[in-house]
């Protein structure tokens, strides 16, 4: 039966692609042609005489425009999802950090002119009550804030609400909002019902600012039949923001900007 379902399903995938005749510069046809694969010199195309291997320079311009562009379009998104996945490695390593009680004489020292240290102000696995003192250039990463808010919510509402402070992670989507000057970021979350929600206010020199592809983009458009990419999904941030505590499922933080 499995033998069956496989084929099938493979054929349902083939056939979101787009059904072309397709001629080569050399006179070779292919009906029904559907590309299956890009390849660094070419396409791999199923057709109804079966597949084959087309090089770049003998596809007619614009069937090669179109199969480059689309190319593309498939490197860019693996390397989002690439980026994604290695600034979610990066903050869940700096989460594995052993923390043996004794001062850290190892941290990374800050760069000359830069006032936000190099390091996580997080937990490091201890209770809340426990942590030093927050201060307004500490970095916060946005998997331990939940951890916190999940485990000891009355002691990080004492800790973190109403205060100032840098929360670091992973842009997960855009979302705007209508009739203001406002949109929210949201950051991956470990818990995926339980989020960081950072709202920005517009700033004075753009008319306005939107999501685009699902989401996935932010733009702004200070001008005119002029538009300019501000973030990504798969972006690792740094926001500094004033944290409003937990409201339902999200922890809210308004009037915020990017660190880096």
């Amino acid at each position: 039966m499995r033998l069956l379902i496989l084929p099938a399903f493979l054929l349902a995938c083939l056939g979101f692609a787009v059904a072309d005749d397709l001629s080569t510069l050399g006179g070779a046809a292919f009906k029904n042609a559907q590309v299956i694969r890009y390849d660094a010199d070419g396409v791999v195309v199923k057709h109804d005489g079966g597949t084959n291997h087309i090089f770049w320079k003998d596809l007619p311009a614009t069937a090669r425009h179109r199969y480059q562009a689309e190319a593309r379009k498939q490197k860019d998104e693996e390397i989002q999802k690439l980026k994604q996945d290695l600034a979610r490695a990066e903050a869940e390593a700096a989460r594995l950090k052993p923390d043996d009680g004794r001062p850290d004489t190892g941290k990374e020292s800050k760069k000359p002119g830069d006032s936000t240290p190099l390091h996580s102000a997080g937990s490091s696995g201890r209770p809340v009550a426990e942590l030093p003192p927050l201060k307004p250039d500490d970095i916060v990463d946005v998997l331990e804030l939940v951890e916190q808010f999940k485990s000891d919510p009355p002691g990080a509402e004492r800790r973190y609400r109403k205060k100032t402070f840098r929360v670091q992670g992973v842009i997960e989507r855009f979302e705007s909002r209508l009739f203001v000057r406002k949109y929210d970021v949201i950051l991956e979350s470990q818990d995926r019902f339980f989020r960081v929600v950072a709202a920005f206010d517009y700033p004075n020199d753009y008319m306005a600012i939107y999501s685009k592809q699902g989401g996935k983009t932010l733009v702004g458009k200070p001008a005119e039949n002029k538009e300019i990419t501000l973030m990504q999904a798969g972006q690792a941030v740094i926001l500094q923001g004033t944290c409003r505590g937990a409201r339902d499922t999200q922890i809210v933080f308004t009037g915020c900007a990017v660190v880096r």
